[in-house]
Formats: C-alpha cells, sequence, structure tokens
C-alpha cells in the first residue's frame, strides 16, 4: 500500500477513530497484499493479527446464499418454492400500507427467491414499517442472539405484517435469517452444522463460526464502539443488544444473516467461489452456472431507485443485487458501497465494518475488516463515517492495483 494510504490508516487509528484492521488482497492464485493496523484489544494494547477473529455481521449473508443455492443444485428446494411448504405459518401474511396505515392481504406466497433477494417483506424493524416497536422487537430477540427457539421465531416473524407485497420492492432484514432456519428444517440439524460439512470444512475455514471455542476466544477482536466525542472505545456488548457478550452454548437460533465470526484469510477462501467459478482452491462447491445466476441482477430499475437503508439509498446507478449479494452492474470511480469492482464484480459488507469485494474480471478479492459498532443516532451525528472513509482508501487503492 502507498505511503498516503497507510499514513491514512495510522492517522485514523492514532486520532481514535478505528481501533485496528486487517487488509487482503488476492490476485490471480496468490495473495499480493496483506496487512494489520492498529490493535484487536485497546485496553492491552495487543497489536492485530492477520489471525484475529472478527464478527462479520451481515457477511454472512452470502454465506447463508451459497449454502442455499447447494440445497437448490441438490433438488431440495426450487427458487419458486413458497417458503409455506416449510412453514405454513406465513400463509396468511398481511401488508402494511404506509399511506394510509391501514392492512391489506399479501397477493402472493413468498418464494424462496423474494427471501434471497430481499424482496419477502421483510426488515429489521418491528412493525416492519421502518419505526421500531420494541414489544414486536422481542417477540424476536436479537438480531445476532436470541433466546427465542426456531419454531417462536418462525411464529413471531409471520405475525408481523410485512413492509410491501411479495417480490414488489428490496428491504433489507431477516430474510437471509428465515432462509437459515429453512436450512437447517430441511437438513434436521442446525446450520452452523450444516455450514460446516457443506463448506467450511470442505474449504479448510477452521476460523468460522456462530460459537468461537474457548480456545480461540482469546483471537477475537475486541468490541469496539464510538464515545460521545466520537472516540473509539471498548464496548462491553454489541450496540442495540443485538448479541450477548458471551453467547450461551444451548442457544438453538443461529443468524444466518449477521451472527458469524470469521477471519480474513478464512472468508478470503470463501469469496474464491465468485472468482474461480464456484470452486476455491480445486474444491468445487457450487456449479459454474449457479455462480452466475447469484451473480446476476435481479432487481428492477424502480426497485433498485427506491431500495433505502436507514433512510439512504443501498445502490447507485451501477449497481444491482443478485442472488444475496450485490453485484456491480457499471464500473464507477467512486465509492465502495455496497461493492465495486469490474462488472460483475460481487459483495456484501457487514455493519460492523467488514467489506469485501470479489473481481471475476480481474481474478481478484479485496478484503477489509475491523470492528466499528456504531449506534444508529450516533451515525445520524456523523459519528463513525470515518470507517467508510478507510474502506473507501482501501477500495481505491485495490481497484488500482489487483
Amino acid at each position: 500500500m502507498n505511503d498516503k494510504s497507510r499514513y491514512m490508516f495510522e492517522k485514523l487509528i492514532a486520532n481514535k477513530k478505528l481501533g485496528g484492521i486487517n487488509c487482503i488482497i488476492w490476485k490471480d492464485g496468490q495473495i499480493i497484499y496483506q496487512e494489520s493496523h492498529g490493535y484487536k484489544n485497546l485496553e492491552t494494547h495487543e497489536l492485530m493479527t492477520l489471525d484475529t477473529i472478527f464478527r462479520i455481521a451481515s457477511m454472512t449473508k452470502p454465506i447463508t446464499s451459497v449454502l442455499t443455492m447447494m440445497l437448490y443444485e441438490e433438488n431440495k428446494l426450487s427458487l419458486d418454492d413458497p417458503i409455506t411448504k416449510w412453514f405454513p405459518q406465513f400463509g396468511n401474511m398481511k401488508v402494511f400500507k404506509k399511506r394510509t396505515g391501514e392492512y391489506e392481504n399479501a397477493n402472493r406466497l413468498i418464494t424462496i427467491l423474494d427471501l434471497l433477494t430481499h424482496r419477502a417483506g421483510f426488515t429489521y424493524s418491528g412493525l416492519q414499517d421502518g419505526k421500531i416497536k420494541d414489544d414486536h422487537i422481542s417477540a424476536l430477540g436479537g438480531d445476532i442472539d436470541s433466546y427465542i427457539k426456531n419454531e417462536q421465531w418462525i411464529q413471531g416473524l409471520a405475525s408481523l405484517p410485512l413492509a410491501g407485497q411479495p417480490g414488489e420492492i428490496f428491504n433489507y432484514g431477516r430474510s437471509i435469517d428465515l432462509l437459515g432456519i429453512l436450512i437447517s428444517t430441511i437438513e434436521g440439524k442446525p446450520l452452523g452444522k450444516v455450514m460446516e460439512e457443506k463448506i467450511f470444512h470442505p474449504l479448510a475455514m477452521t476460523d468460522t463460526f456462530f460459537d468461537v471455542p474457548g480456545n480461540k476466544k482469546n483471537r477475537c477482536a475486541l468490541n469496539f464502539g464510538y464515545d460521545e466525542s466520537g472516540n473509539v472505545i471498548h464496548l462491553e456488548t454489541v450496540p442495540l443488544n443485538m448479541a450477548f457478550k458471551e453467547r450461551p452454548a444451548n442457544l438453538e437460533f443461529q443468524s444466518g444473516g449477521q451472527g458469524l465470526w470469521s477471519t480474513i484469510t478464512d472468508y478470503l477462501k470463501f469469496a474464491r467461489v465468485f472468482v474461480e467459478n464456484g470452486s476455491s482452491n480445486g474444491v468445487q462447491i457450487l456449479k459454474s452456472e449457479t455462480i452466475h445466476l447469484m451473480c446476476t441482477n435481479q432487481l428492477t430499475a424502480f426497485q433498485r431507485e427506491h431500495s433505502k437503508l436507514m433512510g439512504m439509498s443501498i445502490f447507485r446507478e451501477n449497481c444491482g443485487f443478485g442472488l444475496g449479494l450485490a453485484v456491480v452492474m457499471k464500473e464507477s470511480k467512486y465509492g465502495s458501497m455496497p461493492c465495486s469492482g469490474s462488472i460483475g464484480s460481487v459483495g456484501w459488507p457487514g455493519a460492523y465494518g467488514g467489506w469485501w469485494s470479489a473481481d471475476p474480471i480481474k481474478k481478484s478479492i479485496s478484503i477489509f475488516l475491523t470492528h466499528s459498532m456504531t449506534e444508529p443516532k450516533q451515525l445520524a451525528q456523523g459519528i463513525g463515517f470515518e470507517l467508510y472513509e478507510a474502506i473507501d482508501i482501501f477500495s481505491n487503492y485495490s481497484k488500482q492495483n489487483a
């Protein structure tokens, strides 16, 4: 990395805007750049290392989506299957009409494709209309860790109205969590076990899991957030109590949308699937035609234009969304969110500072991991935006050098 970029990272860390980061760039079968900056523990000043384990948050979603497509190839599900095939609780969904505040009946059943493309009508808000209602949220528990049993979680989600008609609009939310429970139901075992058998073990991803083993917890980066002045601090747990400080061993719910921990080298092994036609280091995970389908935009121009997250547009004119991850439709010199690169590049960021992009044209992968856990009210005040500055620096360097 050039001196200017390196200095910028060091400046952000020295100014207490970031705790520590890991970066890696892979191209044509080899790592051409890897570096760690800052700390994984601010209290002990323990330095960040490449084997540091992070909460990857929504970078979990592409893994669950790939697993879904593996079951698709095994003819255990079809993209047009209604989810009522497994969960009849979703047979009579109501849709919330924002303009009138009234409810109408869903005009069709929710399908697997709706879940993969976030067009089912589920969001992360309790009433599914962008307003958080604590009484509804408690029906599902935390987004990452929840005491709620899977059957109760399903019932709780099915009791909430949808934010739009199935297939109508992109609403970022609990769709991939529901897919995770569906996969667990089909396979008859915990989601994490299915991931281990079908993805983690074949790809030698030995540091990726929902529950960090006791002998590896010392490698975890602490939860870093921000104080009222915008300086990075250690947090006891993640914002909004989405996860427990210590996840109990007996939790049934495993969040296919945001629950995994991983390392930058493990995630590289996964991301290679998108530049090696469904394989990683010679291990075939998906057929090349399935990868092509996943990396093909599924959203209409209207859906891309009107997709919002926390009031902000998710997709610019250059990005769309395939099956479980964003896809670059037009090269752009500006911005790195939600992913960047040549046409056909894919990726999906994580709320706690993770970002990646796999470019099948350049045969390159860029990954950035950190812990930067910002409260929504802090983001509204501009606190924590240095994270995106750092990702843009790394993304631009990757474009120039990969």
